[in-house]
């Protein structure tokens, strides 16, 4: 499994070099029954966040089916889940650095972000109670795809508001995974293995640290268990992702 989660630019037309990719690599995120179309049509990317492997499994498998459908090719589309890896040498210091951030988010900020995702007024909400009923999906106007992530985490784990700032905060709805190295590893075996993921666009809480962190520590398990290059076998964006480069007409040039 390649990692592919590498962080990019998108360039303005005239300084994209696009010869040795063909052209941009194009991404999406959103897993809004439009946005999963508009991915299936066009993407070859997929940045996304589900909270459970069976809910990994269902979006894998709905993507790779509307990519068939449309002819193109399944794996041309990769599908790359964010995670936030929160790591500790035990899964009790994981946990307590993971509530300690959560101590740091400012509640009225973040109520008033998560006041617009919902589109209910929570300023007055109490952050000790569940939330209130929510409109349905049809009714917002925007991220709907976040919306129905948000509501259903909170929904399915019984969250009161606070509980649901201290889980979105790190993570911004991603999985956030408050462990050890080997617990970090098996997430993303098991979901690579279990039809949930192609790779994972990983979001340390804390840069540069917690990138140093994961890469000193998880990788290493990772290329152990041949899950993960040991260098790069290409020098594109496209490469590393394992992507053909299209026909361009200036490919050539």
């Amino acid at each position: 499994m390649d990692h592919r989660g590498e962080h990019f630019q998108v360039l303005g037309p005239l300084n994209i070099p696009r010869g040795p990719q063909g052209h941009p690599l194009l991404v999406q995120a959103g897993s809004s029954q439009d946005g999963r179309e508009f991915a299936a049509r066009h993407a070859e990317a997929v940045f996304t966040a589900q909270q459970t492997l069976d809910e990994g499994q269902a979006f894998y498998r709905d993507l790779k089916r509307r990519a068939a459908a449309l002819g193109r090719d399944p794996d041309g589309v990769v599908v790359l889940p964010g995670i936030v890896p929160v790591l500790g040498s035990t899964e009790a210091e994981a946990k307590a650095l993971d509530q300690e951030l959560d101590l740091l988010i400012n509640p009225a900020r973040a109520i008033g972000t998560l006041s617009g995702l919902l589109g209910v007024d929570l300023r007055e909400h109490p952050l000790d109670a569940p939330l209130p009923p929510l409109p349905p999906v049809t009714a917002i106007n925007g991220a709907k795809s976040r919306f129905e992530l948000v509501r259903d985490l909170a929904e399915r784990d019984g969250l009161t508001l606070r509980q649901l700032i201290g889980r979105l905060g790190g993570g911004r709805g991603h999985q956030v995974l408050a462990g050890t190295p080997e617990q970090v590893a098996d997430h993303i075996q098991l979901w690579f293995e279990q039809g949930a993921a192609d790779g994972f666009n990983v979001m340390p809480p804390i840069l540069p640290e917690g990138l140093e962190l994961f890469t000193e520590h998880v990788v290493p398990l990772l290329r152990e268990r041949g899950l993960f290059r040991t260098e790069y076998q290409g020098t594109t964006l496209r490469e590393h992702y394992g992507l053909p480069r299209p026909a361009n007409r200036y490919a050539d040039r």
